[in-house]
């Protein structure tokens, strides 16, 4: 399947690496390889995630307390966020199309 990205991801992701290299030089990179191997594996096996109370599948980050939102829709997965840390999913509800 086809994947594409709300526009809000690449902040999400852009902001947790920055927000993990103030802890540890390095550990916002190690974060984005997580990140895309995440999203290998929803492009893979992408009905193997259920949807939670967001309305989205949750795809939890390996080494990380980060997890990946998503949608599919016909022959698409569409990432809607990447929330670390325990962040208020609740935005996701307010994020548009990709």
């Amino acid at each position: 399947m086809d994947v594409r990205y709300a526009k809000e991801v690449r902040d999400d992701l852009l902001v947790s690496m920055a927000w993990l290299d103030e802890r540890c030089v390095g550990l916002g990179d190690e974060l984005e390889t997580e990140f895309y191997a995440a999203v290998s594996v929803v492009q893979e096996r992408p009905y193997s995630f259920a949807s939670d109370h967001t309305g989205y599948r949750p795809s939890r980050l390996r080494r990380f307390t980060a997890v990946l939102y998503y949608r599919i829709e016909s022959d698409i997965i569409v990432v809607m966020g990447l929330f670390v840390g325990g962040r208020d999913v609740s935005r996701l509800q307010d994020r548009g199309e990709p």
